[in-house]
């Protein structure tokens, strides 16, 4: 699999990175945000048709707090975040991008971007849900510090090179 982004990331830091690889049959997204921050990010699993819930990453107390609801169809294609450099580099807002449309953004939902922010946006071209692997990041003890996608290429038929024995 191939990793794209991560939205976020930090200068030196002790932060602890997490993953969640090959975990692509989500169905919730929970996300607690600050007034100025995303604070934690926690995923919800479709396994054996039970909801399975990954562990929070980022702050465990109390925030403003949505969650994304994805349909049986809909499968995530990329993310965007707007990133602020503010108790080091974090994410102010996320918005996750499925085959569906978008979900968000969520988090501090100024219409500009500071001067010292700035938008990042995550498009692998993910169009079969077959492709997406799982997300990955970093959080620690107050906020969500980074969050990517895994990409898992697969070959359509009108990519395939066809190799051919002289």
């Amino acid at each position: 699999m191939i990793r794209a982004g991560p939205v976020g990331g930090c200068d030196p830091c002790d932060d602890v990175q997490w993953d969640e690889k090959g975990r692509t049959m989500i169905s919730h997204i929970y996300v607690s945000f600050s007034s100025d921050f995303i604070t934690s990010v926690q995923f919800g699993y479709l396994e054996n048709g039970a909801l399975v819930l990954s562990p929070k990453y980022g702050a465990s107390e109390g925030h403003s707090f949505l969650t994304v609801r994805l349909n049986q169809d809909e499968y995530v294609t990329g993310l965007s975040g707007v990133l602020v450099s503010r108790y080091g580099t974090t994410i102010r807002s996320l918005t996750f991008h499925t085959n569906r449309g978008k979900h968000g953004p969520i988090g501090c939902l100024s219409d500009k971007v500071s001067e010292n922010g700035s938008k990042i946006e995550i498009d692998p071209g993910i169009c079969d849900r077959h492709e997406f692997g799982g997300f990955f990041g970093s959080s620690n003890k107050n906020l969500l510090s980074s969050i990517g996608i895994y990409v898992n290429p697969i070959a359509r038929s009108n990519t395939v090179v066809k190799r051919e024995n002289y």
